[in-house]
């Protein structure tokens, strides 16, 4: 009995302890986070057929992913037809995993045990967020890794600049987990945090990314309690004033919103500033591919191929030329065509619908996280990173999880 107690124990460590470094694993490289997905899904399937809990086979949304892997599947084979496109579509079923594992290990383990991984993403958090201050004031992070990009900050992720995406994903999960432990003895750190971490996302200078922090913070420090409403106003007066003197008097913030954005916005108009944008010379091929391939696109990972092909390459779109659309709604369109959007367009807007009523129901702060996560993933226009990469993934069905805890 104390030898099944003590491997209990044990087992019980390994999990916390691969969930507590999962948004570690995430910035020190895709290998090291596929590496913990991947024993994270493990650990669960041991786990389930262990204790006979096969009830999560009964969740309606389970079959929901299952039927979402079987799509991309069948695109990558009779779509796409390509070995890469094919691997990409067969590990979306570790995400699939991933999702009822953390539902599985939210509702199933003790307080103490979430809050140590809880707790272990929070300081990680505001591990990352001091080092962005370091290396802006330095210009080298906390082991001397420097940015490639000059003005940009790289972090932790070094040449790949992906802190900004990081710091999207888990900045409402941070201010979830102090709100639900600490807000009631420690209001107002709850406020400064949320000034601090917002000024740290515009530091970052990934604009793409910085709006959408911008946009679910504000929502969400307005939803998470009808109190303390002056003190809401003067967190968001105060980072728009710091933002406002940081980009006067700072050449590169000064150049990136100022002379790449407003004036040329004044001068040409928001559809012509986006058409004419790096970013838009990528959504236009991405409709020309789209336009040729209306019903199924050219298939999941298949843009990269597509966009090299001299029948879409207009003297207008050649410079569109990339391994992705930069824009969730065109990566869709291009690479599952219609079918594959209309699907899209569904799973978002149910699922935004579903966390808003849940969040409504019991006000549950990582309800509200995740929801406000899934809705600024989908705005359109606006730049991000592709949907189906390992980093982005990852970082989307984490938040996606927190949809389902503790919800039927």
């Amino acid at each position: 009995m104390t030898l099944v107690k003590n491997l209990t124990k044990n087992e019980n460590k390994i999990i916390i302890f691969l969930i507590s470094i999962l948004p570690i694993s995430l910035i020190s490289g895709s290998a090291i986070s596929n590496s913990i997905v991947l024993l994270i899904d493990i650990y669960f399937i041991f786990e389930i057929y262990k204790k006979k809990q096969f009830n999560f086979l009964a969740n309606k949304v389970f079959f929901i992913f299952i039927f979402i892997w079987i799509l991309l599947l069948l695109n990558s084979i009779f779509i796409a037809n390509s070995q890469e496109s094919f691997i990409r579509s067969f590990g979306f079923l570790r995400f699939t995993l991933l999702i009822f594992a953390f539902k599985y290990f939210f509702e199933k383990k003790d307080g103490f045990s979430k809050k140590i991984v809880l707790g272990t993403w929070f300081v990680t958090f505001n591990i990352v967020t001091v080092d962005i201050f370091i290396e802006f004031f330095t210009g080298t992070n906390i082991f001397g890794i420097k940015s490639a990009y000059n003005g940009r900050i790289a972090s932790f992720t070094g040449d790949e600049l992906k802190i900004g995406n990081y710091y999207f994903g888990f900045i409402l999960l941070t201010l979830s987990f102090y709100y639900k432990n600490y807000y009631k003895n420690f209001k107002l750190l709850f406020y400064i945090l949320i000034l601090i971490f917002m000024v740290t996302s515009f530091l970052i200078g990934e604009r793409s990314n910085f709006i959408k922090i911008f946009f679910v913070c504000l929502i969400f420090i307005f939803l998470i309690n009808n109190q303390n409403f002056f003190r809401k106003i003067l967190i968001i007066a105060s980072f728009l004033l710091i933002t406002l003197i940081t980009t006067l008097n700072n050449d590169f913030y000064k150049s990136r919103i100022i002379s790449e954005i407003m004036i040329p916005i004044k001068e040409k108009g928001i559809s012509n500033f986006i058409s004419e944008s790096r970013y838009g010379k990528h959504y236009g091929l991405a409709k020309k591919i789209f336009k040729e391939n209306i019903i199924f696109g050219v298939g999941i990972k298949n843009y990269r191929i597509a966009s090299k092909m001299p029948k879409y390459h207009t003297s207008k779109n050649l410079e569109g030329t990339t391994t992705h659309p930069h824009q969730i709604h065109y990566e869709f369109l291009s690479e599952t065509g219609i079918v594959g959007y209309i699907f899209f367009i569904i799973f978002f807007s149910f699922s935004a619908l579903f966390g808003l009523k849940s969040y409504l129901n019991n006000k549950d702060p990582f309800i509200l996280s995740s929801t406000l996560f899934i809705v600024a993933t989908a705005i359109p226009f606006i730049p991000s990173g592709s949907f189906f990469t390992s980093y982005g993934a990852s970082i989307f069905w984490i938040n996606y999880s927190f949809l389902l805890i503790k919800n039927r």
